[in-house]
């Protein structure tokens, strides 16, 4: 009996092995295999309302790596990378504001990348040079007029927004905006504390209806409510690439001086991430021509050099730019901020 008993207990000591061994490797398989990380590379996109998520199904069919994109603003997508840390299943990080990608870089998010590939693509002055952001587009912040209340040449310079003659007359987007907060740091940058002071406070005196958009602000200068506000120059684009009568023209500034304030949308490989081959095969293939036509298609200007601006704006591809000093401008955005308030720029 005793032998009986013990040859059982044997045999069920065995089978138990058995099935644990199987439980486990059956685990292992699962949460391996069904993993995010096994299956797509994430994108943190915020231009996702750019309408640019064609260009990474062509990167997917391409190349057979795939992609997942989490849409957002770019400051929400750049809270929640921050907050995220180490934990994020982020890969590359897409916004459309240099602040946000300064603001990344500095706060150790993004991790230094550099290739031949993109040099070539992408020229100096739009890259970090440490590789830990790389542009996709330049976008310019301009005045815009009315074609209908406001002369040809009447408007040439930043400082016209606070001229008198425009005083009631004129629409800004809200202090809030990271376009105008990258503006106005560049300026603290290039002219100083008290010159951009004067400036904004000048602007402020011509009591300004304030906006929440670039989009609705050109609509409230077609309606007649407006005479001179300042946008991206894209949304003036798809506005008069919809409807070429549209009544809103470009004011470029400074041109016999330094130009038109250029600001970049781009993108950065994350820290944490451990997909690095297949990210930096993405990023190059984001900046090579055929890729770079087709997210500037919507009116941008592409970073890389050698692909024209879209057919329907080709001739504002010749304005005179001035690219924004990332390194200068980045320190001063809090001062910007708080500048914008003081002066009464909600």
């Amino acid at each position: 009996m005793l032998t009986h008993l013990l040859r059982h207990r044997w045999y069920a000591v065995v089978i138990g092995g058995v099935l644990l061994v199987v439980l486990a490797l059956t685990l292992a398989v699962t949460v391996g295999g069904g993993s995010r990380a096994d299956d797509a590379l994430v994108i943190y996109n915020g231009r996702s309302h750019y309408g640019t998520e064609q260009v990474f199904l062509d990167f997917e069919r391409e190349t057979g790596i795939e992609v997942s994109l989490r849409g957002g603003t770019a400051p929400e997508l750049f809270e929640r990378l921050r907050r995220e840390g180490e934990d994020t299943p982020a890969d590359l990080l897409v916004t459309t504001d240099l602040a946000n990608l300064w603001r990344a870089q500095e706060a150790g998010l993004l991790a230094g990348v550099d290739t031949e590939v993109l040099r070539d693509n992408i020229p100096p002055g739009l890259h970090d040079d440490e590789g830990e952001w790389w542009a996709l587009t330049t976008r310019l912040r301009i005045p815009v007029v009315s074609t209908e209340r406001v002369d040809e040449g009447e408007v040439t310079r930043y400082e016209d927004l606070g001229d008198p003659r425009f005083e009631g007359r004129t629409c800004l987007r809200t202090s809030t905006s990271e376009y105008n907060q990258s503006l106005v740091a560049d300026m603290l940058a290039k002219r100083g504390y008290d010159e951009t002071e004067a400036l904004l406070r000048s602007w402020m005196a011509n009591e300004p209806e304030v906006l929440g958009s670039d989009g609705e602000l050109l609509a409230l200068m077609a309606a007649g409510e407006c005479d001179l506000g300042l946008s991206n120059h894209y949304y003036l684009g798809r506005a008069l690439e919809e409807n070429p009568a549209f009544p809103v023209a470009p004011a470029w500034p400074d041109q016999d001086g330094a130009g038109a304030h250029a600001n970049v949308s781009g993108m950065g490989l994350v820290q944490s991430s451990d997909r690095r081959e297949q990210v930096v095969a993405l990023m190059e293939y984001l900046t090579s021509p055929g890729p770079q036509a087709q997210i500037a298609s919507r009116s941008e200007f592409a970073a890389h050099a050698d692909v024209p601006a879209p057919e329907h704006i080709a001739d504002w591809g010749q304005v005179t730019i001035d690219p924004i000093a990332v390194e200068e401008a980045g320190p001063l955005l809090g001062e910007a901020i708080k500048l914008m308030l003081e002066v009464g720029w909600r």
